[in-house]
């Protein structure tokens, strides 16, 4: 019985330390992408061929922000955070459309 006991107690540390450094794993992804997608304002204060050059960065960080959203977990623990993400790179990917034209 003391067996069945310490195998459980394994079990559920080995659970919690993966919830933890899941937790931690999207937190960082989150904040790392907070940082590096330029603000509406950012846009608008850089000259023409300055803004290409950074909606073409700032669209391959949009790529991570789509696995964010694709992660059950993700939108579990973050879903505001996800959701403004990802409402900030709809307005990078349409200002980078209009930049390119029809």
């Amino acid at each position: 019985m003391k067996w069945l006991g310490l195998v459980l107690a394994v079990v559920i540390i080995a659970v919690g330390a993966w919830f933890d450094w899941t937790y931690h794993a999207i937190r960082t992804e989150i904040a790392d992408l907070q940082s590096v997608l330029p603000s509406e304002e950012a846009l608008d204060r850089m000259a023409p061929e300055q803004t290409a050059e950074q909606l073409n960065l700032a669209n391959s960080n949009c790529l991570r922000v789509d696995k964010l959203k694709a992660s059950a977990i993700a939108k579990l623990l973050k879903r505001s955070e996800i959701q403004q993400l990802s409402d900030q790179c709809d307005l990078i990917r349409a200002r980078k459309g209009s930049l390119e034209g029809p």
